[in-house]
């Protein structure tokens, strides 16, 4: 991988000083819209350093974030292996089924590194290879959990660049497609049928539906409240 600030995965909507812009945040981050690039805003905390690393980086052609922070990022800011380390990743997608089996392998040689996971949107969230995937990650103990109100508010105050940047960001209009998504994520961690659909409306604009058919999945509803 090349080196210095022009590398695939820390370049495009992303500052010298690993901040988003503005425009690529919002753009990325609407759960309403299926844009194909994934990025992730990620935070680092270690049990022996008050600091925290917290930095920004996308999916490239021929890698995912998810690898790229695991075989990249956290190998350089490793330096204690016996120190607690605390990851939290903030994901325009959640991660694919490919990648939860190398998140669960790389979790399982590193005992001492709590995950948690935010997503703004699920990745083909009806394929059962992605859906064995998040629940797999969620039984070593991975936190799952679909981006809210206040996280956006965090992200933005933490990974968004100043520049020309807005006071507060608290995308309200979000609301629906927040509880969508968490239902069906609980949908997908309780193993019942997906209750969400997405088809293609006008000038190809995602029309989102709920299917609410059976008691697991009002069960679903009602604990998906974010």
């Amino acid at each position: 991988m090349a080196t210095g600030w022009n590398r695939d995965h820390e370049s495009r909507g992303i500052t010298q000083g690993g901040k988003i812009s503005q425009e690529t945040f919002i753009d990325t981050y609407d759960p309403s819209v299926l844009r194909r690039e994934q990025y992730m805003l990620y935070e680092i905390k270690w049990s022996n350093n008050k600091r925290p690393r917290q930095n920004c980086c996308h999916s490239t052609q021929t890698e995912h974030a998810e690898i790229y922070f695991l075989e990249d990022v956290f190998q350089k800011q490793r330096s204690d292996p016996s120190a607690h380390c605390f990851i939290t990743w903030f994901v325009s997608w959640s991660p694919c089924g490919d990648c939860c089996k190398q998140i669960r392998d790389f979790l399982k040689e590193q005992p001492n590194v709590k995950l948690f996971i935010y997503v703004a949107r699920i990745y083909w969230h009806k394929r059962e290879i992605n859906r064995q995937g998040l629940r797999n990650l969620m039984n070593i103990g991975v936190s799952i959990r679909v981006m809210y109100l206040p996280v956006y508010r965090y992200c933005w105050r933490t990974f968004v660049d100043d520049e020309d940047k807005y006071e507060d960001y608290w995308p309200r209009h979000f609301a629906p497609w927040i509880m969508l998504y968490s239902l069906e994520l609980q949908s997908i961690l309780q193993n019942i049928p997906s209750c969400l659909e997405i088809s293609s409306g006008e000038n190809q604009t995602p029309v989102f539906s709920l299917c609410v058919e059976n008691d697991q999945q009002k069960r679903a509803l009602t604990s998906a409240n974010p």
